[in-house]
């Protein structure tokens, strides 16, 4: 069952741009994706589903082939976070349904539980305060 949240597109700039049509071929002979390169800015534009492919997946691929990724910091954070986000997008998946109580249940609970004035002072002694 693939939602809306699993089709992931996401942008990774190259540390050299000459090599943005190697690594679109790579990925996408590997791991069979749509890939996009553009030569002139070094960015490699990749689309896929998440519980097939990652992006964590891709980065060490491109990383074993020789192809770095930029080195500035912000490049190199909104990558971490972005692979952060699918590692825990996958980890949910996987994670088991929680028992949830229907509403009823909580009524029945409710009901069961003294209402109104819970106060064990006798009333007389109330009145003098």
């Amino acid at each position: 069952m693939h939602t809306s949240d699993h089709f992931k597109c996401r942008t990774l700039r190259l540390a050299n741009p000459a090599h943005s049509h190697r690594a679109a071929a790579l990925l996408a002979d590997t791991f069979g994706i749509r890939t996009r390169a553009s030569s002139q800015d070094g960015h490699l534009t990749l689309l896929y589903t998440l519980p097939q492919h990652s992006l964590l997946q891709m980065v060490h691929l491109l990383e074993q082939a020789g192809i770095p990724l930029a080195r500035h910091p912000i490049h190199r954070l909104q990558c971490q976070l972005a692979c952060y986000c699918e590692q825990v997008q996958l980890d949910n998946l996987h994670c088991p349904p929680h028992a949830t109580r229907g509403r009823e249940a909580f009524s029945h609970i409710y009901q069961q539980h003294p209402h109104g004035d819970c106060d064990d002072t006798p009333e007389e002694l109330r009145l003098e305060k």
